[in-house]
């Protein structure tokens, strides 16, 4: 690994990717798209409105009946060009956003760079090479020059992918605009399919009415959903963006936000863009009365004929009552110190959901603790968001070691069908729940970068725990974080071949197994055998020999040089004098009750060790550039 350092050429500025385009400016030129569009929307709508009598006045047999038929379309089409223009003109501000990110890192990056050529231009040291103290630093910054053209080019194919979407046939349009400091992009002047961008742009005009029933309090909103069931349900498949959201919840009083948050909490507890704190007043709004409901229909049933209808109910009820309650339970367990909130709520079959653990709205940090196989809302939430917050204190107590804001959030984040745990292993040796678990996951981790306003995953960490460590991989391939920590991992995907593979920095991420922990082996295709008496001598101190027995998906282990992450110990350890104990199963967590240790209870050393890594730090304190 040395001598592959020593031999790699200098990192240069030509490694960076080349940003002509300036953030300003194509946000302007989005402002200008939308709004140029949507006046043609209305001078189409003023049209209409003026030749709206001309059959009636004139009475001419023919032409004149058939005029005002005509003009009918007029105003259809200047809507589906609002629309369509709306639609790139939001691809263009998400593309903004993208080159301000880019811009920043790219400004940091070359500082650095010049700094690392300044230090070996000082030595005297011009034939090119890397000098091998500066390796390590050479290397981690050609890693975060690849990172960032990569994240330039998807942000362009990300916008590029945009127009064809709302142009037929996915070609380039005729005429197109030049947008200044970037690319001519295509514009649509001409056969543009608005079909798919109708509806959510429907949603997106609809927000101002919301605003308005909530003036009139919930019982508006709750009346205008009954009246309106197909328009509702518009919305709730297809929310405008998170900034949209953001801007217009921001605008709302506290007792518009407040009837909403009452009167449409399964929209407003899910909404990107929503502050956190009250999401989490909608999803509790939602636990509350399904079980209030839950309980009222179980006793009227036992004692009264029902109908049809209410059977159903109570079935679909039952169903969930378990996970509900197990909801509530966690919450009751919050502290205000470790205060929770529900900031995700999925009422199916299973309930899914993510509990917070501190403010979301105000800190620094924000880490996201995927669970593994095993884990539900119903049977699971209440320990896993125990660890969660044994890791918020730890995070706290690390960040004033190293003299840093102790202002951090957890999130225990049980939003995917976990696989089965034992002794059925088949979900568990198959990579498809965490594929669709991946997609959840980085659907949530952009909620929280847009809410917050943070962009390429800036002050915001993954921690995840056994068949977690699948899914959190597949979900940051292309969803950048700042920090990853994998624990006990049951393997990681082959599409993700060694750490480069995902968007985060190399040096950010870590793994760790426990000497102890011989279950997670069985997730990457492999056994642990005892080895006699008469071998231990030839190499097995340990008694066990662990070997690969059968093939998976997902076999890679990050903790061996081959994938490339850095590692830290998760067995007992002496620290400043102090015991902490080793994980000594393959769980994350056993509670206060139990003489074994998991990887996330208190006071243990791999939960001390992923405070530090899950804040950007080495699990001595460093700080990781």
């Amino acid at each position: 690994m040395a001598d592959r350092l020593v031999a790699e050429r200098l990192v240069a500025a030509s490694d960076l990717p080349t940003v002509a385009a300036v953030a300003d400016t194509v946000s302007a030129a989005a402002d200008g798209l939308r709004s140029s569009t949507a006046r043609a929307a209305q001078a189409g709508r003023d049209a209409a409105s003026a030749w709206g009598g001309v059959g009636v006045a004139m009475r001419s047999p023919g032409v004149t009946e058939r005029l005002p038929s005509a003009l009918h379309t007029v105003p259809t089409t200047t809507r589906a060009l609002a629309d369509g223009g709306g639609a790139v003109a939001t691809a263009l501000e998400t593309f903004a956003e993208a080159v301000g990110g880019v811009r920043r890192t790219r400004s940091r990056l070359l500082a650095d760079i010049e700094e690392l050529h300044t230090r070996i231009r000082r030595e005297a040291i011009g034939d090119g090479s890397v000098p091998a103290e500066y390796a390590v630093l050479n290397e981690e910054l050609l890693d975060d020059a690849r990172r960032l053209r990569r994240r330039w080019r998807t942000a362009q194919d990300d916008l590029a992918a945009a127009f064809r979407a709302h142009t037929s046939g996915g070609g380039q349009a005729s005429d197109g605009f030049q947008l200044p400091g970037a690319a001519s992009v295509p514009v649509l002047l001409r056969r543009i399919d608005f079909g798919a961008t109708v509806a959510r742009f429907d949603s997106l005009a609809r927000l101002p009415l919301l605003a308005a029933l909530a003036s009139h309090g919930r019982g508006a909103i709750a009346r205008w959903r009954r009246t309106h069931p197909d328009a509702w349900a518009s919305i709730m498949a297809d929310p405008p963006s998170t900034r949209t959201v953001s801007a217009w919840w921001g605008a709302l009083d506290a007792g518009q936000q407040e009837a909403l948050a009452l009167g449409a909490s399964v929209f407003i507890g899910n909404l990107d863009g929503v502050a956190y704190f009250d999401r989490g007043v909608a999803n509790e709004h939602s636990v509350r009365v399904r079980l209030r409901r839950y309980e009222e229909l179980r006793r009227s049933l036992a004692v009264h004929a029902h109908s049809a209808a209410e059977a159903e109910e109570y079935s679909r009820l039952s169903a969930m009552a378990p996970a509900l309650q197990a909801l509530s339970d966690t919450l009751e367990h919050g502290s205000n110190r470790a205060h929770r909130t529900i900031v995700s709520l999925t009422l199916g079959r299973p309930v899914l959901a993510a509990v917070a653990i501190g403010n979301m709205d105000t800190a620094r940090n924000i880490t996201v603790a995927i669970p593994g196989m095993g884990a539900t809302v119903a049977g699971g939430m209440v320990g896993w968001a125990g660890a969660t917050t044994n890791l918020l204190r730890a995070q706290r107590a690390a960040a004033l070691s190293v003299h840093t804001d102790p202002d951090v959030a957890t999130v225990a984040w049980i939003g995917y069908d976990t696989p089965a745990a034992a002794p059925d292993l088949t979900e568990v040796l198959s990579s498809a729940k965490a594929k669709t678990g991946a997609e959840h996951l980085a659907t949530f981790l952009r909620g929280v970068s847009g809410t917050r306003h943070w962009s390429g995953g800036e002050n915001l960490s993954v921690v995840a725990h056994s068949y977690g460590t699948t899914t959190a991989t597949l979900a940051v391939q292309h969803t950048p974080v700042a920090n990853l920590t994998l624990l006990a991992s049951a393997g990681i995907d082959t599409s993700l071949p060694d750490v480069h593979a995902i968007d985060v920095p190399a040096s950010h991420v870590w793994a760790s197994q426990a000497k102890a922990d011989h279950t997670a082996n069985l997730g990457r295709g492999a056994i642990d055998v005892d080895v006699p008496d008469r071998l231990a001598d030839r190499g097995s101190a340990s008694g066990h020999m662990t070997i690969q027995d059968f093939r998976v998906p997902h076999p890679l282990d990050p903790g061996t040089p081959a994938w490339g992450a850095r590692t830290f110990s998760s067995d007992d350890a002496v620290i400043e004098g102090v015991l902490y104990p080793g994980a000594t199963a393959h769980d994350a967590t056993f509670g206060t009750s139990s003489e074994d240790h998991g990887y996330l209870d208190a006071d243990t050393a791999p939960l001390r060790n992923t405070a530090y890594t899950s804040l950007g730090y080495t699990p001595d304190g460093k700080p990781i550039p």
